[in-house]
């Protein structure tokens, strides 16, 4: 009887190694054909798939770094004072400073664009929403001319020539206090920016942006390198940080989209 159980046991033992030979075998065949003549077998990496949510369909995430960026009717939070007023081709663009308060007269204040007009104040600021907005690593430019511009109630202070008063009964000044409050605004022509240094800027749309760099775009299908983008018009969301000369990126684009 022992005999019997011992030659079961040993059958056992047996089959089991030839198991594992041929796992074994099987593990390393293409290994082995690489020695014998062999095809080897490619086996394709798995595509990276980035973390977090995909985007819905005929949206798109846009990340890198950009050397210029353009938005159009961009939104962004008010400029605060101090701010200048600059022509983009001196003596052509033109600002006025309407329904203002001059030693407490209501009043308006023109400038000629001859030379940058800075504006000091307390507390105030000046509202560009829905702006056209240029970025790149000198910072932000954003576009005065077009709708009326919004100044925040305070007091403020130009600190450039500027006439003073309505019509032909304006007086020049080097430079002028004034009172804004609800009722004040600037406008502009000829082509009038203002210039603020490089800093974090986060912007909304509708609108249209551009922008080139060493980009990323991912839509609801793949994940791609760009070197630029064109997008609108369509809702977008923008955010930009400054970083070594350049800007990182951050943004969301709902709509058309074409990259390079």
């Amino acid at each position: 009887m022992e005999r019997v159980l011992a030659y079961f046991a040993a059958l056992l033992l047996s089959a089991a190694a030839v198991a594992g030979g041929v796992r074994l075998t099987a593990d390393h065949t293409t290994a082995l054909d690489r020695f014998k003549g062999g095809t080897p077998v490619t086996v394709a990496p798995r595509p990276t798939v980035p973390a977090g949510p995909a985007p819905a369909p005929g949206q798109a995430f846009v990340k890198g770094t950009v050397d210029k960026l353009t938005a159009e009717g961009a939104e962004g939070a008010p400029i605060p004072a101090p701010f200048t007023l600059t022509a983009v081709e001196r003596g052509t663009g033109k600002a006025t400073i309407v329904n203002v308060l001059v030693a407490g007269k209501r009043t308006s204040i023109a400038w000629g664009g001859g030379t940058p007009l800075p504006i000091t104040g307390d507390g105030g600021a000046i509202d560009l929403g829905g702006t056209k907005v240029d970025i790149d690593s000198t910072g932000s430019s954003w576009t005065v001319d077009g709708d009326s511009r919004p100044l925040k109630p305070g007091n403020y202070h130009a600190g450039a020539s500027v006439a003073v008063g309505l019509g032909g009964l304006a007086t020049p000044k080097d430079s002028v206090d004034f009172t804004a409050d609800s009722q004040s605004v600037i406008t502009s022509t000829g082509g009038v920016v203002v210039k603020i240094p490089p800093a974090k800027v986060d912007l909304t749309g509708p609108g249209k942006v551009s922008a080139s760099g060493q980009l990323q775009v991912r839509d609801n299908k793949a994940t791609k390198p760009a070197t630029a983008i064109q997008f609108g018009d369509g809702p977008y969301t923008v955010s930009l940080t400054p970083a070594a000369g350049r800007f990182t990126l951050d943004a969301v684009l709902q709509g058309p989209l074409t990259s390079t």
